[in-house]
């Protein structure tokens, strides 16, 4: 009965939203989120699992390779972010493990004393960090949110969903009891959240037989700091997942293109910067960065993320006709900007959306500067 409400209530969001939407779109009213809130920097685009929903196994190594970019790159590229004028580093790769990268601790403490940066964050399945390092994280000044994924709700389903091991299911295990007890030791400010994917019909509260998994997560988020997001809805990651890949796991498999009208928000205020220096427009879904708009290892911020860029302007203009490319078709983090509830986070409270007349006056503003510099 809870599950039948729970969709019932969704539906009922979903009819709102739509309205919503097509008002605006009639009177054109937009709400592009804060654009300079935050900029993503992918330090490395290696992963420890091979999660069956994910695109990570499926990538085209030739368009995205597998790699860690280095110190001084990372430096540059946080130094630019922030002249720029983004305010936050967002840490995760669209498809990998920031603790993949052996010298994560030593570039995030650049950002934790750079004086121009507000704070970072990131997601991660906490497997590859070393179980004593995991106090680090509580002496980081500027980190405001920690993401874990965790992915099944016992061995069997971790190992099946994760296309994992024994032992690396021990070792998150392992590593969230520390978690736990660090957090019944520490004062900290920092959001922590646990973003739980397993099979469908699943409630972290009615388990007659709770394995090791679910009672290290159910201490977890009886901490005011710690919140816990449960999905069984996946989708085909621009249809590099299919029917056969996810057979076993008992979810929510969406193919169908999701229902769009308008450009989303995410290629205005959530891109990333690959561990290739590629600038790809959306931080979420797009495994290979086919909507890539440019290099910053060849050309800087100001000149790609300006009205110099016909490519970007082309997206622009796409996504607004409501011609999406393929990558973005059945992607289930579309947030049209004639919304103000996006999945970025921003909220209506927020007060720093524009529309995109404003938007394209600040692109031209930008595209001025660089002629003149």
């Amino acid at each position: 009965m809870k599950i039948f409400l729970r969709y019932i209530k969704k539906y009922l969001l979903e009819i709102f939203e739509y309205i919503f939407i097509k008002t605006n779109r009639y009177f054109n009213i937009q709400f592009i989120p804060d654009i300079e809130k935050s900029i993503n920097i992918e330090t490395t685009s290696i992963c420890n699992l091979g999660c069956k929903f994910c695109g990570y196994h499926k990538r085209d190594l030739s368009m995205h390779p597998l790699k860690t970019m280095s110190k001084e790159n990372f430096v540059n590229l946080v130094n630019q972010s922030a002249d720029f004028g983004y305010r936050n580093i967002g840490l995760s790769p669209t498809t990998g493990d920031v603790f993949m990268d052996k010298s994560f601790f030593e570039k995030v403490k650049y950002i934790d004393e750079h004086d121009k940066l507000e704070g970072f964050y990131f997601y991660t399945n906490f497997i590859p960090i070393k179980t004593n390092d995991i106090e680090k994280l509580f002496e980081l000044k500027k980190l405001n949110f920690l993401g874990i994924s965790i992915y099944g709700h016992d061995q069997k389903t971790f190992i099946t969903f994760a296309d994992s091991s024994n032992n690396a299911y021990e070792i998150l295990i392992k590593n969230l009891k520390k978690l736990n007890l660090l957090i019944s030791e520490k004062k900290f400010d920092f959001k922590i959240l646990i973003g739980h994917r397993t099979e469908k019909n699943f409630d972290i509260n009615l388990l007659d037989s709770k394995s090791e998994l679910v009672t290290e997560i159910q201490k977890l988020i009886k901490n005011k700091n710690v919140n816990y997001e449960y999905t069984s809805d996946y989708n085909n990651w621009g249809g590099m997942i299919n029917d056969k890949d996810v057979k076993n796991l008992n979810i929510n498999f969406n193919k169908r293109p999701f229902k769009k009208n308008g450009s989303c928000s995410l290629i205005y205020s959530r891109m990333i910067i690959g561990s290739n220096g590629e600038l790809n427009a959306c931080a979420c879904r797009d495994a290979n960065y086919t909507l890539s708009i440019g290099n910053v290892f060849k050309d800087n911020l100001k000149k790609i993320i300006s009205s110099n860029n016909k490519k970007y302007l082309e997206l622009i203009d796409r996504q607004e006709k409501n011609d999406f490319p393929d990558v973005c078709k059945s992607c289930d983090f579309y947030s049209s900007i004639y919304s103000y509830k996006h999945k970025t986070g921003f909220t209506k409270n927020d007060k720093k959306f524009i529309n995109l007349k404003k938007y394209k006056e600040i692109l031209k503003a930008r595209e001025n500067e660089e002629k003149l510099s």
